[in-house]
Order: structure tokens, then C-alpha cells, then sequence
């Protein structure tokens, strides 16, 4: 009798083990409750940077200076083609060169800004022109212990992180949630900081929303080396179907 006591609590211990590893593979599990709300941090809009693509359309009522206007409706570009993005590349001086609006400053501007600028410049020759600009190169990279690692297109402006681990198949068993480097660059300088996925605190940092070009690194655990993924999903299940057959041979045996 005193055995199979020792055994259940052995099991249990075994049981508790596994809910305390289940913890560290679980996002937000500081959230109790089914519903409620985190004060994040407010999303900032993308800021255009040298290098960037910018998709602009501008539509008029004139046929002929639309189709000057937008060159690339005409020719039909396509990335896939040539693995350009189609459209009007930033310089090293943050300018764009658009036809009928001259060189237009677009560094660290975001797109409705840009729609201004050039609207602006253009009513000084055309009327009632609408324009629209987008970010056509936007893209992020996740890398590391993910199911899919590898760069990812963004056709909005707005992706976080957890948008991003969703894309790359998700998070292995075996990564550290509460370890996730972010890579950003910021004026030429390259910075980085630890996410802790497991924290809802993370909602509020200024990295929860990613930039064009971020690079989410996610670091193997140290269980990485024994087993794959699929295993260790299986171990606390494992433990615990052979801790009930032992209890029963015991039982039986008594």
C-alpha cells in the first residue's frame, strides 16, 4: 500500500512538472481572465526610409497624364518577373523623382504624408488629382527554432510579432518564449532587444509592431539537442500513461 502511495505522488510530481514546462511554452499566460483589455503601446505608422519602394497612383480625369503619371499600370512590372518591386525607389537622400511633380523629400514621412506632399506639388499644373502611395517592399524576417523560418512579404502596414510567428508556422516547443530578440534598424544603427513572450507586458513595448526589414531571431532551448518537437509534446502524456499502468500492475499484484 505504502508503495503505491509512493508511486501516485511520484506521478504527480511528474504531472506538475509538465504544467510547470507548459508555462514557459505558452504566450500571455499571465492572462487569467477570458476577457478583458492591455493598454498597449500606441502603433506608430511606418516611416518611409531610404531604400524603400513606393507604389503611387495618381488619379486624374485626364486620361493621357494619368497614364504619365503612372507608368507602371502601363508597363505591368511584376515582382515575380524580375524580383523588382514595381514602383519609385527612395534614394540615399530620402527623395523620390515623380514625372509633373519634380523630386519630392520623402524620408521619414509616412504614406498619408507623402499623399499630401505630392498632391500638393501637383495642383500647381493638375486639379482634383487623388493620390495614393503604399510601401511595396515591406517585409520581415523570422529566423530560428520557428517551424518556417525564413522572409515574409507584408502587403499592409501593420504586423506584430505574434503576426509574424503565426506566418513562420509558430514557435517550436523547444524555443525560449520568454527570450525573442528583435533586430531593428534606426538611422544606419543596427538595435536589438529581448522579448518575453510569455509576459502580456510585451503588448506595450514599442517592438510588439514590427518595421519593414525587422528580423525576429528565436533561440533554440537546451532541450533542442535531445529531441524534436513532436517528441517532447509527447512526454508529459507518456509519463503519465505509464505512471497509471504501473499503479495498476502494482494494484493487480497486491
Amino acid at each position: 500500500m505504502k508503495s503505491t502511495i509512493h508511486l501516485l505522488l511520484i506521478s504527480s510530481l511528474f504531472l506538475m512538472a509538465s504544467c510547470i514546462e507548459t508555462k514557459k511554452i505558452t504566450y500571455l499566460n499571465d492572462i487569467q481572465q477570458q476577457m478583458g483589455e492591455e493598454n498597449g503601446h500606441s502603433l506608430q505608422p511606418l516611416k518611409v526610409q531610404p531604400g524603400d519602394v513606393l507604389q503611387i497612383t495618381v488619379t486624374t480625369i485626364d486620361k493621357d497624364i494619368s497614364q504619365i503619371l503612372n507608368p507602371a499600370a502601363v508597363s505591368a512590372v511584376s515582382t515575380t518577373a524580375n524580383g523588382i518591386d514595381p514602383g519609385y525607389i527612395v534614394d540615399s537622400d530620402g527623395y523620390i523623382n515623380l514625372p509633373m511633380a519634380g523630386r519630392v523629400y520623402v524620408k521619414d514621412k509616412t504614406t498619408a504624408e507623402i499623399n499630401t506632399v505630392i498632391t500638393t506639388e501637383l495642383d500647381k499644373s493638375i486639379r482634383n488629382a487623388f493620390v495614393s502611395t503604399r510601401i511595396t517592399n515591406f517585409k520581415i524576417s523570422v529566423l530560428g527554432d520557428v517551424a518556417h523560418p525564413g522572409s515574409f512579404k507584408i502587403g499592409a502596414e501593420r504586423v506584430s510579432i505574434l503576426d509574424a510567428l503565426s506566418m513562420a508556422g509558430d514557435m517550436n516547443v523547444t524555443a525560449l518564449h520568454d527570450n525573442v530578440t528583435v533586430i531593428r534598424e534606426v538611422d544606419g544603427v543596427k538595435k536589438y532587444v529581448s522579448l518575453n513572450l510569455t509576459d502580456s507586458k510585451v503588448l506595450s513595448s514599442p517592438y510588439y509592431y514590427l518595421n519593414n526589414n525587422d528580423v525576429v531571431y528565436i533561440r533554440p532551448g537546451k532541450n533542442k539537442v535531445f529531441n524534436s518537437s513532436k517528441f517532447v509534446t509527447l512526454i508529459p502524456t507518456m509519463i503519465s500513461a505509464l505512471s497509471l499502468i504501473t499503479t495498476l500492475i502494482i494494484v493487480t499484484v497486491k
